[in-house]
């Protein structure tokens, strides 16, 4: 303040001053007086000049003004809320319409899992790593009604490693990439799936063992419908077709499956689930992946994993192997 009516005196040096004090607490030397912070009234009379006050800013109205900008921010909603009542048990992590099958090996997800694989009288260990997740959207949201439409793209590779090899060679990788059409009418999703698939050997493999490496790079289209008759259990299937192969497979395909999970206040969460594949190119031979476990974090789950059936590697689909070991597994 001292500063303001220096400068001021400088600019008016002929004008007196007039500091807003009673008389008898007026200075008699000319000094400026010490004056209280919270207000300073300095008056000059001139004449063009009627008054000039120096306030400081009001600190009250901009604490309300801020008060007033907080209230809408903290009252802002998520923009992807989590859908709850009879509908939760066909909904993924998003809110969108049928609930991924994270316990089937067709299914894109990320996975590390150590196993022991055995066929005929074979035994060994192996390691799968498979790296998938899917970008959803909605085309029609109505949590609080009967239908609701929802589109993805989604996408994994999932590879297979010899741990009984002094290099851990990659053994086998295939790759799955479709596009989802997924909705929702009452207490039942529905799914349809327009799919590319196709697999390779790893070069180590081939060097190795001097297998050769079959085509199967196949596009397909499969439906599936899951409801939950009870809490915390999901049931699934549909059937499948192939629109293009090569070589030519047969073209029909069945899947089926179930997932129960505890509820989500228990203290602990475990979670169990069977998957089923047949296709009439195998002449319908199960495909038999189960797995039961407890979660760690949201999505993120540890079990054990069983395998019985055709291979989930295609370039061994047409032969059977027995699977079990330790997974982790996440899934948005």
């Amino acid at each position: 303040m001292a500063d303001q009516l220096t400068f001021v005196r400088r600019v008016l040096p002929a004008v007196p001053t007039c500091v807003d004090l009673p008389p008898r607490d007026r200075p008699q030397d000319r000094a400026l007086p010490e004056v209280s912070a919270r207000r300073l009234k300095v008056q000059r009379r001139t004449h063009d000049v009627g008054a000039v006050r120096l306030r400081p800013p009001p600190v009250r109205g901009c604490v309300v003004c801020l008060l007033l900008l907080a209230v809408p921010l903290a009252a802002v909603r998520p923009v992807v809320a989590q859908a709850g009542g009879p509908t939760i048990g066909i909904r993924d992590g998003n809110g969108h319409p049928f609930r991924t099958p994270a316990g089937s090996p067709f299914e894109p997800v990320h996975r590390l899992a150590l196993l022991s694989a055995t066929r005929d009288s074979l035994r060994d260990g192996i390691a799968l790593a498979d790296v998938g997740d899917r970008l959803g959207f909605w085309i029609r949201r109505d949590p609080d009604g009967d239908v609701e439409y929802a589109g993805a793209i989604h996408g994994g590779a999932f590879s297979r490693f010899d741990l009984g090899g002094p290099d851990q060679a990659l053994i086998e990788v295939h790759y799955r990439i479709g596009v989802l059409l997924r909705a929702r009418f009452g207490a039942v999703a529905a799914r349809a799936e327009l799919y590319h698939l196709s697999s390779h050997l790893g070069d180590e493999f081939l060097l190795e063992t001097g297998a050769r490496p079959i085509s199967t790079s196949r596009e397909g289209l499969e439906l599936m419908l899951q409801g939950s008759p009870a809490s915390g259990l999901t049931v699934y299937g549909g059937p499948g077709v192939l629109l293009r192969a090569t070589p030519d497979f047969a073209p029909l395909s069945l899947r089926a499956g179930a997932a129960w999970e505890s509820a989500p206040g228990a203290p602990a969460r475990f979670h169990a689930s069977v998957d089923y594949f047949g296709w009439a190119e195998l002449g319908w031979e199960p495909a038999i992946a189960a797995e039961v476990g407890a979660g760690l974090a949201r999505g993120t789950r540890v079990g054990l994993l069983l395998g019985f059936g055709p291979s989930r590697a295609e370039q061994f689909l047409r032969q059977s192997e027995r699977l079990v070991g330790l997974s982790i597994s996440h899934v948005r």
